[in-house]
């Protein structure tokens, strides 16, 4: 992947983009949900950015033809996905209400897996911010919101695959972040990710959190964001920072330096 410059859409005008994108990821959340077996993470209603459909995709359907539902984020369609990656059935959610579109990923998946996975989609047990009787029409916000998660992916990605204890990188239905876990024993973690943006923060932000949470004050300095106190602790990075950086190289940069400044702090902090 090449690094795509972020900004070409104001980071604190997201919201909508992300209130219709966080309803439609849902839908995906749901498959994974009703078909998946649970597990103690509740990872059967993730998802993993797939970059070659620039979409989030759900859990892996277990069948005689295994399928997965998919959100390409750029344009909000629905797609129902192969083992191999192949769209057999695509939905455009502009103009449509969500339970129609939850009721279409249902008949998709029961017509690929010729009937045995034939069950309405049973959202999994939290609430979400906002109220969407349609889905928009896509706009520039949601393809912007796309890039944000691809370079997320990227990044984590490449930090989880040299970091002893990191967890596979998922973005999660009920705050829509994208995340790696770093188990560092005796259970204590650190977390990495990228939120969207929330009622916190209207914009979106890189974080880093440890648990257990510290009462150590002073915190230790940062490189580059700042902690963040209230509600929950880590350090965190604004999107309006990252993306005054610069171009794409500085704008990484500034992300790589900041994530490995928190970690290091946070391995201070959890006496790691």
């Amino acid at each position: 992947m090449t690094w795509a410059q972020l900004g070409s859409e104001p980071s604190a005008a997201l919201g909508a983009a992300r209130t219709a994108l966080h309803h439609a990821v849902q839908i995906v959340a749901a498959a994974g949900e009703t078909f998946v077996p649970a597990r103690p993470d509740t990872s059967q209603n993730a998802s993993v950015w797939i970059e070659s459909h620039a979409a989030l995709g759900g859990a892996e359907l277990p069948a005689r033809f295994p399928c997965r539902v998919a959100l390409r984020v750029a344009d909000l369609t629905l797609l129902l996905l192969d083992r191999q990656g192949a769209p057999h059935a695509e939905l455009a959610l502009a103009g449509r209400p969500p339970d129609a579109a939850k009721e279409w990923a249902a008949d998709a998946i029961r017509s690929h897996t010729q009937g045995e996975l034939a069950r309405a989609l049973v959202a999994p047990g939290f609430e979400i911010p906002g109220v969407l009787p349609r889905f928009p029409a896509p706009d520039a916000a949601l393809a912007e919101l796309g890039r944000w998660y691809a370079a997320a992916d990227y990044e984590l990605g490449a930090l989880a695959a040299r970091t002893p204890g990191a967890g596979p990188v998922l973005c999660w239905p009920h705050h829509l972040d994208i995340a790696s876990l770093i188990e560092l024993g005796g259970e204590r973690t650190i977390g990495v990710g990228l939120s969207p943006g929330d009622d916190g923060t209207a914009e979106p932000y890189l974080y880093v959190n440890h648990f257990p949470a510290s009462s150590t004050h002073p915190l230790p300095p940062l490189e580059a964001g700042a902690w963040h106190t209230i509600g929950w602790l880590g350090a965190l990075l604004r999107g309006s920072e990252l993306v005054a950086a610069g171009d794409a190289a500085a704008q990484q940069a500034l992300w790589r330096r900041f994530v490995a400044s928190a970690i290091a702090a946070s391995r201070k902090l959890v006496g790691a």
